[in-house]
């Protein structure tokens, strides 16, 4: 077993912080500039809108079964190795993409890249190692900016590369620069983190959590594709509801279980679970919708017949106020102005006052603009309070997998909104 790891030089700690953000802001970019392409990547290769949505949905699948699994590979074998692992896959499965010729090499690249989603809970991880004795209040907000940036700069890499082909190419191309770049980083300035002696990965309990995943996820599709009277749907979530009750059973009887259930069940926790699964609904709603509303025609009555220069000024708010809530939530935080918990809470008025801004101001670019500044406002300052409160209220060698199940519920209705409006906009 390795050494854990001791105090590392301040120097070293904002290196190792920039590290994190980089790669948090990374799965951003790719995740808010892949779902600004849509409408772009459905012309250059002549698809429906329906199977350009798996672009998205298909991504965030394999996102939500993979998030657990790495914060968990993370937990047993140590953050760092796990961390630059991911970065490796990150960087392949960009090249392949920006080299793709067909809509299916396209998807299967997305699909490799959803293991990104796993860098959130390892960055989380390795905060917690790497500023030991030190109030993360400060970090956490750093890595919620973060999150803000790299969607922002994913959106103006967009206005950039310009219409068609082009933008998503140059999009992947500059993940794939972007992704080795923090691979050596990382290698150099990560602390090292130890592994668990004599522990072993619970196969049968991370399956199982990969097949709920899967199926609760597949289910909110198919409802929102065909309606609340999917047969498909039914049975999907019936298998979900199954798999839960197994995957409990499971990792009861297990001596070193993927997830510990009773740990899950306590109160702070599933508090905390459920505030994200709402609030991811309209994080999604917003991010999937705005860039559709905006393409709409204006006959339509609420489009705005948007180019892509348009687009981008429409969701260029939501990271700008992304960037300021993480940072924001940072300081309030860290100077003892606010709790974490009141932070969280204050968020989650934002969420909600996100969708009464877009009915109210229908067909406006102003609307559009402030109901997605308040959606970015309100996921700055929640990610890094969320982050606190889980990291308080789980101990250090579940942080992984609890962040990773939270990161897995506020991805929960993405397929499903997606697939939502590409029923409702073909």
């Amino acid at each position: 077993m390795n050494k854990a790891p001791g105090r590392t030089p301040a120097g070293t700690r904002r290196a190792a912080l920039g590290v994190l953000a980089g790669a948090c802001g990374l799965f951003s970019m790719l995740q808010l500039g892949v779902a600004t392409l849509l409408p772009q990547i459905q012309h250059a290769f002549g698809v429906s809108g329906t199977d350009a949505a798996w672009i998205v949905s298909g991504h965030l699948l394999v996102a939500c079964v993979a998030t657990p699994v790495v914060g968990r590979l993370g937990d047993l074998y140590g953050r760092r190795v796990v961390l630059v692992a991911v970065l490796a896959v990150v960087a392949v499965a960009a090249v392949v993409a920006a080299a793709a010729q067909s809509f299916t090499v396209l998807l299967v690249a997305r699909l490799v890249q959803g293991v990104a989603a796993g860098l959130f809970p390892l960055a989380i991880g390795l905060l917690r190692e790497g500023f030991p004795g030190r109030s993360l209040a400060g970090p956490t907000g750093v890595l919620s900016a973060a999150f803000g940036t790299g969607g922002g700069i994913g959106i103006l890499l967009v206005g950039v590369f310009g219409d068609g082909a082009a933008a998503f190419r140059g999009l992947f191309v500059t993940a794939a620069v972007l992704a080795g770049v923090l691979l050596v980083a990382g290698l150099a300035v990560l602390p090292e983190t130890p592994r668990r002696a004599g522990t072993r990965v619970d196969i049968p309990g991370l399956l199982l959590l990969s097949a709920v995943s899967a199926c609760l996820l597949l289910a909110l599709s198919q409802y929102g594709r065909e309606g609340l009277g999917s047969a498909t749907g039914a049975l999907l979530l019936l298998a979900g509801a199954a798999g839960c009750v197994a995957l409990v059973q499971v990792e009861r009887r297990s001596s070193q279980p993927a997830i510990d259930t009773r740990l899950l069940g306590r109160r702070p926790i599933w508090t905390l679970n459920v505030v994200s699964l709402l609030t991811g609904l309209v994080m999604f709603q917003t991010g999937i919708l705005a860039p559709v509303l905006a393409d709409a025609p204006r006959s339509t009555g609420y489009g705005l017949s948007a180019d892509g220069g348009l687009t981008v000024l429409v969701m260029l708010p939501m990271q700008v106020a992304a960037v300021t809530g993480g940072l924001l939530s940072g300081w309030l935080r860290q100077s003892g102005r606010m709790s974490a918990r009141a932070v969280m809470i204050t968020s989650t008025v934002l969420f909600a006052a996100s969708p009464a801004v877009f009915g109210l101001m229908t067909g406006t670019a102003a609307g559009l603009a402030l109901g997605t500044a308040l959606t970015g406002l309100g996921t700055g300052l929640l990610g890094g309070a969320m982050a606190e409160l889980l990291m308080l209220a789980s101990p250090s060698g579940s942080a992984g997998v609890t962040v990773g199940i939270n990161s897995v519920l506020r991805n929960l209705g993405a397929p499903s909104v997606c697939r939502s409006v590409s029923w409702c906009w073909p």
